[in-house]
Formats: C-alpha cells, sequence, structure tokens
C-alpha cells in the first residue's frame, strides 16, 4: 500500500525523485565526512598543544604563565620570588651599608625579528630588558651576563653595531657586562643570533617592590604604550612610521618614585593585558582600568586598527606599570612626567579577591580584559 500522494515506482515523478534522492544521500554522507574530519583535526590540535610546544606558550599569556608553572622549580632553598621579574635572595647585609639587603637576580633571552628596527636592535633590547626586570623589583644593578648563540655566516658588521648597542648604554647608566659566552651554529640552523642575558643586582629591605596592595591604590604607567612593537613591526612588514621603540632601562624612572610605589612591573610580551591580570592574580585583587585614560599615540592606535591586533596585548620595553596609595599616586605621576609626559593614572585596584578580574571602563561600559591567550604577537623581544 502506498501513501497518499507517493509517486508510482515506475512513473515519471519517481524517476526524477531517485537522482535528487542520491543527491541527498551524498550530500549528506559528505557532511558526516566533514564532521568526522574536523573531529580527527580538533583531537589532532589538542594532542598538538597536550605533547609538543607550540608558539602560544613563548607569547607571554596563559599559556606560557602555565607552561611555567609545570616546571616546579624554585621549591628547595631560601630564594623567594621567583614567579616575580627577579628572583630575591636574603642576604645577612648590604655590602658597606650594614643594613638588611637582598640579592637580585634575573634571566632571559631575546629571539626578537627582525634583529634592527627603528629606534633600536636585539642588544639595545637585551640590556634594557635585563636591567628592568631587576629595577622593577627596587634593585641596584650591579652587572649582567651576555650570551651569544650566533648563526655561520651571520655578518661581523651587524654583530658590531649590535655589540655598540650594548656598550653605549653599559657606559650611560653604569652597568657592567661582567661575564658571558659564544657559540656558533651551522647556517640554516638557527636563525641569524639569539642573545641570552642574566642580570645581577641588590635592594635594601625597606625598598624591595613587593609590598602590599589594597582596594583605592592607584594604578600608573610610565608613558604610552605599543610604541615599541609598532616600530619593530613597520620594520617586519615594511610599512612606514615615525614611531620608534621605547625601549630603554628605566633606573632614573625608578630612582625617582620607587620609594612612593609599593609594586612595579614592565609590561613585554602580552602587554599590559598580561601584566595587569597578572598583578591581580597574584595579589588577590580586582583592578578597574579606565580604557580614556591609557596613553597611546594616534599614529599607534591608527596602525594597530590596520594590523587588526590588539593594543593592550603588544609588548613595551621602556615601560612600566605601578601602584602606589592614593595619597602618593599624584606625586608620582608628575615625577614621571619628567621622564615621559604620557605618564598616566590609568585605574585602581579594587576588592574582588574572588576573580581577581581587570576590568575595562569603556565608553559603552564595563568588560572584562583578560589575560591574552594564544599566537599573540611572536618574536617581539
Amino acid at each position: 500500500m502506498r501513501c497518499r500522494g507517493t509517486p508510482h515506482p515506475g512513473s515519471k515523478q519517481a524517476k526524477l525523485a531517485d537522482p535528487i534522492k542520491q543527491v541527498l544521500l551524498e550530500a549528506a554522507s559528505s557532511i558526516k565526512t566533514i564532521k568526522h574530519f574536523e573531529g580527527a583535526q580538533k583531537k589532532f590540535v589538542i594532542k598538538m598543544q597536550k605533547d609538543f610546544i607550540t608558539l602560544a606558550e613563548g607569547s607571554g599569556g596563559k599559556e606560557m604563565q602555565e607552561l611555567i608553572k609545570s616546571f616546579g622549580f624554585c621549591k628547595r632553598g631560601n630564594w623567594k620570588e621567583c614567579d616575580n621579574d627577579s628572583a630575591v635572595l636574603d642576604l645577612d647585609a648590604v655590602k658597606g651599608k650594614g643594613k638588611p639587603g637582598k640579592l637580585v637576580f634575573t634571566t632571559d633571552s631575546f629571539i626578537v625579528n627582525p634583529i634592527f628596527f627603528p629606534g633600536g636592535d636585539i642588544g639595545h633590547l637585551a640590556f634594557s630588558g635585563t636591567i628592568n626586570d631587576l629595577v622593577v623589583m627596587g634593585a641596584k644593578p650591579l652587572g649582567i651576563s651576555l650570551g651569544f648563540v650566533i648563526e655561520e655566516g651571520f655578518s661581523k658588521e651587524d654583530l658590531d653595531k649590535i655589540i655598540t648597542s650594548i656598550k653605549k648604554l653599559s657606559e650611560e647608566y653604569d652597568v657592567s657586562v661582567v661575564t658571558g659566552d659564544t657559540k656558533v651554529m651551522e647556517n640554516g640552523k638557527l636563525d641569524k643570533i639569539i642573545i641570552n642575558t642574566s642580570g645581577l643586582g641588590i635592594v635594601d629591605e625597606k625598598d624591595l617592590l613587593t609590598k602590599k596592595i589594597i582596594p583605592g591604590d592607584k594604578v600608573i604607567i610610565s608613558g604610552g604604550i605599543g610604541e615599541h612593537a609598532v616600530a619593530l613591526l613597520s620594520k617586519r612588514f615594511e610599512y612606514e612610521t615615525k614611531i620608534i621603540t621605547d625601549s630603554k632601562p628605566l633606573i632614573k624612572e625608578m630612582d625617582a618614585v620607587k620609594r612612593l610605589i609599593k609594586i612595579a612591573k614592565d609590561p613585554t610580551r602580552g602587554g599590559i593585558a598580561s601584566i595587569l591580570n597578572e598583578i591581580c592574580s597574584k595579589n588577590k585583587v580586582g583592578m578597574l582600568v579606565s580604557e580614556e585614560e591609557i596613553p597611546a599615540k594616534q599614529e599607534v592606535r591608527k596602525v594597530v586598527e590596520m594590523l587588526g591586533i590588539n593594543l593592550y596585548e603588544l609588548a613595551c620595553e621602556g615601560r612600566m606599570i605601578c601602584v602606589a596609595d592614593k595619597n602618593s599616586a599624584s606625586k608620582v605621576v608628575k615625577l614621571l612626567k619628567e621622564f615621559n609626559p604620557d605618564a598616566s593614572i590609568i585605574g585602581e585596584i579594587v576588592d574582588d579577591a574572588k576573580d581577581n578580574h581587570v576590568v575595562l571602563q569603556t565608553m559603552l561600559g564595563k568588560r572584562i580584559l583578560a589575560m591574552p591567550t594564544g599566537r599573540i604577537v611572536p618574536r617581539i623581544c
């Protein structure tokens, strides 16, 4: 018995329905195949992330933080602040002062591409970045190490330019390069040059910038953001800009304000988005940041919009974010403006012990400024 409206098997309608049915069956089969492929692809990506290192794990965001935590170092001995810009070791006394002091130690590696960019180069970046990791702890830098891994065939003229940059900064800021190492790898086994550094400093107990921050404290940045990344990317992608890198040691800025602030961080990989979230997570607080108060040059904003990248995730190499109590904040900004007119109060600490969110106040309302994740901007420092 046939249902009403069903064509007779031998009719023209049935013959027409057969190929249509076949097409629909093939389409359904294709959908299953696509879903199977997508499922297999997703499993492959998950396996890659689990079993192999990805670029995201070196970009300064969530994945990098999780990778570093998985190492489980610094669980023995007397070292503290191992998850900070520099580790800290108690000393019996600061030499010549007879006061309780601490040794401050940091290390860093630089794989920036390109190695020369407007206003700087990989050597300038390596010296400044290492010094700043000591400075934001409140320490006086004593010396750094300098390790080169160089590709066979690398230009000696370019190497001399890099060395000259480091020498100039070393003399200007009176911080010596005290030890080092050089290795050369076969041509094609390395992309030009890698620099590894370590830095050693010393700090009085009272100047160590690991003080407790509380709701009402103000969040301050020492200058405009995004300039280093925009300068470097202009060379990488060959577009014209007047922006130069902000790379510089922050010794003078810190000497001016360190007695007035509680903590400080330099927003390198992952930019201010990473550092603000790190501050909140480490100190179990929240933060309310005013988007309108975050300084950035107009040209930086235009380039960021053109490239479709997140301004708040871009590395700065000569800026610091610091936290001061509300009574000292205005004085801190005034002192920092002597070095950079764009120094500003950008927000304040709020009570959020549960979620530790960074909340961004925009013209349209509030949104969470999350810890960066995924492949941000590779090889920026």
